[in-house]
């Protein structure tokens, strides 16, 4: 680690929690020429210097001593973003490629690899590149998906949701030779279950169709591929043949109320059913379905759906992805690992570490019963 891996650390993190020189100057009671001359790397802070730091930035000790790491092979595109939204960029890269890193520590420490099955898919084309799927994983062709994350480990895919700390990019997703293919979801507040499931969809398809997109410097979105990546997650979450039964099935019901009970079917957004339905009948208008759907919508319900906001949104605990945890856990029953050790790997302290392992203990006795 160099003298000025502190101050780049420190300034990516100052600006992901808005913190100007003279602020946290004086939030921890120094100088700002001192804090300057760490920023810059002209002066080597003490450990309590870096305690203080860290807590005041709501990080670990150990984020600000860290060398950057770097995916060479990650798909995580952004356009218009602000500086603090850079910064958390930034750190959502750092965070990536951390946890991806002691992912593979766990999988080798406990020779349980997950093996990618992606390359068994040959096509480029958005549709067959879903039925592909659906016949490697042995899924029937029609049927709504019922767990998406289950899905995922199943081909092979590593699969993490964190809160990217904004909301103008819903996803990235990491190649092979970085340890991957490994897929992240932004879960902030405000996202919805059906955003992030729709997500994960949409980043395997670019994992499928745009394998030599991956490597490429960060740039702006290209329009064609996110569409045949958005086409590859609407006919895996929404085969046509089954929305089209189950649309017609609804026709009793009243436009808005026919859109939910579809939309809860198939676990997508209202705008996915309304995609689709434009999709399948070339006649409607995708912007006139949105917007008669906002206006009945909000005449009957009361909300005008601004800020993200999803109708009748289903549970979190549609999606749960867990096999990460599970291997913290194995290692830890297997005294592979300290209980510090696990509680760094979950982002838990000592204490909290503690009361989880005593929910483990608690689930086994309960199952021995």
């Amino acid at each position: 680690m160099a003298i000025q891996d502190i101050g780049s650390n420190l300034r990516r993190l100052m600006k992901k929690e808005g913190f100007t020189i003279k602020q946290l100057s004086a939030e921890i009671g120094m100088g700002t020429a001192t804090l300057s001359n760490i920023l810059n790397g002209r002066s080597i802070p003490r450990s309590s210097t870096l305690l203080k730091l860290a807590d005041a930035l709501g990080a670990r000790f150990i984020d600000l001593l860290a060398d950057p790491l770097e995916l060479k092979t990650i798909r995580f595109r952004t356009n218009r973003l602000s500086g603090r939204e850079k910064a958390q960029r930034d750190q959502t890269r750092i965070e990536a490629a951390v946890w991806l890193e002691n992912y593979l520590y766990l999988e080798g420490l406990l020779d349980d690899h997950l093996e990618s099955r992606l390359d068994d898919i040959g096509t480029r084309d958005p549709g067959q590149a879903s039925s592909e799927v659906r016949r490697i994983l042995d899924l029937p062709e029609h049927a709504p998906i019922c767990n998406l994350a289950s899905m995922i480990e199943d081909l092979g895919i590593k699969l993490r949701l964190y809160d990217f700390g904004f909301r103008k990019t819903f996803g990235l997703s990491i190649g092979a030779q970085d340890g991957g293919p490994a897929i992240i979801a932004n879960s902030g507040q405000g996202i919805s279950v059906e955003r992030q499931l729709f997500t994960i969809a949409h980043e395997l398809g670019h994992l499928i169709l745009h394998r030599g997109s991956y490597g490429e410097p960060i740039q702006g979105e290209d329009k064609t591929e996110e569409d045949e990546a958005n086409e590859f997650a609407q006919t895996l979450l929404v085969p046509s043949k089954t929305f089209i039964r189950e649309w017609n099935a609804s026709t009793g019901l009243d436009f808005v109320d026919s859109v939910l009970r579809t939309k809860k079917l198939f676990k997508v957004s209202y705008k996915t059913v309304l995609y689709r339905l434009s999709q399948i009948n070339p006649t409607l208008d995708r912007a006139v379905l949105n917007r008669d759907f906002a206006v009945q919508y909000k005449r009957k319900y009361n909300h005008d759906l601004k800020d993200f906001y999803e109708p009748d949104a289903i549970s979190r605990f549609e999606l749960i992805e867990d096999r990460y945890a599970r291997l913290v856990r194995k290692a830890y029953d297997k005294e592979l690992i300290s209980i510090s050790l696990a509680g760094e790997l979950l982002h838990l302290s000592v204490e909290e570490m503690r009361d989880r392992i005593n929910d483990w203990q608690q689930e086994l006795a309960e199952l021995h019963e």
